[in-house]
């Protein structure tokens, strides 16, 4: 008889612990606040930030999975010079033109630079 009057106490003081753990918080002053209502009202807008995040933004909106368009360019090391010919199977090419088709490349004619804004190289 008296074991069951101690487990129930214990019950009663377990349950108003963890009341009390729910409805009381501490400021950076370190001062208890005994106000339930102040209590529920912090620990419900708590609530609201996690069920916001964790099911809105995760699950419904899935905002992990957003992407952004990848932008890149590649860079290259060239040594060396190139000849290049039209050879006899090209199409007709006028004259005037045909000087820049036949002739010899450098480096600095067949390496471009990237050509982005606001990038940067990894």
């Amino acid at each position: 008889m008296a074991r069951e009057v101690f487990i129930k106490g214990l019950q009663h003081k377990a349950i108003e612990s963890i009341i009390n753990h729910v409805i009381e918080y501490e400021t950076p002053k370190v001062v208890t606040v005994h106000n339930p209502s102040i209590g529920l009202l912090r620990r419900s807008l708590q609530l609201g930030v996690v069920l916001y995040v964790g099911l809105y933004q995760l699950w419904y909106a899935q905002g992990y999975q957003e992407f952004a368009d990848m932008e890149s360019s590649v860079t290259t090391k060239v040594k060396g010079y190139s000849q290049s010919s039209l050879g006899s199977k090209h199409p007709p090419v006028p004259p005037n033109l045909r000087q820049m088709y036949e002739r010899v490349w450098d480096e600095a004619d067949y390496v471009v630079p990237p050509a982005e804004n606001g990038a940067f190289f990894v």
